[in-house]
């Protein structure tokens, strides 16, 4: 029974750190598109319970390893110590995220803000896709994840191409469109710690280890379609 009881502890706080993740993922984005100071601190002060968070799952992942797993207990216990890992690395891009918050605050939007904006949304919802699974909320498999994620890759792109334009035309505003391209590629990164995710939630489902099986070129002209 104790056994069965550290296993439900760790998926109950594995939650919590991801709940916190995510709010930080979408309180960064919106502390960069209303240069809401405050908001990014908040972003700032949440990474310190998330970093102690992790300590905590990490501990009882280790004590609960030194105990007779087997099935799909092990594979929760084993997958979870790694997914952490990757949870507590979106938290630091959040914050990544929101200094850009602080060193632009004070300056004009960009056009670009809006696609920022959209890699933060297909974040949230690959991250919740992830975590529905994992908590048993839902059933079936993870696909759109990937696919989601080519999407954010693409509009990183985007992102990147059309910043480097910008500061072409207006050099005067190099700095601040270089802060967003920062801001940008954290969220990129975001999308790939997701996709690691997935595929230790799969793992702990299935009891296999796959990589990545999407095709990794989608045309510009599809950038909007199917992300799910």
């Amino acid at each position: 029974m104790q056994q069965l009881i550290d296993v439900k502890s760790i998926v109950a706080d594995t939650l919590k750190i991801a709940g916190l993740v995510g709010q930080s993922i979408e309180d960064s984005v919106r502390s960069l598109a209303d240069r809401d100071i405050d908001l990014a601190g908040k972003v700032i002060d949440r990474d310190a319970e998330i970093d102690r968070l992790k300590l905590d799952i990490d501990r009882e992942c280790i004590d609960a390893l030194a105990g007779k797993l087997e099935g799909r207990d092990l594979r929760v216990v084993l997958g979870t110590y790694r997914m952490i890992v990757d949870l507590e690395h979106i938290g630091d891009y959040s914050v990544s995220v929101s200094r850009v918050t602080l060193a632009v605050a004070n300056k004009p939007v960009s056009g670009t803000s809006l696609e920022i904006m959209k890699m933060a949304e297909i974040a949230g919802r690959m991250l919740k896709k992830c975590i529905d699974l994992y908590s048993g909320k839902t059933s079936g498999n993870l696909r759109t994840v990937y696919e989601n994620d080519l999407g954010i890759d693409r509009l990183y792109g985007s992102v990147f191409y059309n910043s480097l334009g910008e500061i072409v035309h207006e050099p005067e505003r190099s700095t601040n469109i270089i802060y967003l391209i920062m801001a940008a590629r954290a969220l990129e990164r975001i999308g790939d710690h997701i996709t690691e995710i997935a595929e230790r939630v799969e793992y702990i489902e299935t009891g296999q280890l796959k990589e990545r099986s999407v095709p990794m070129h989608v045309p510009y002209g599809e950038r909007d379609k199917g992300w799910e």
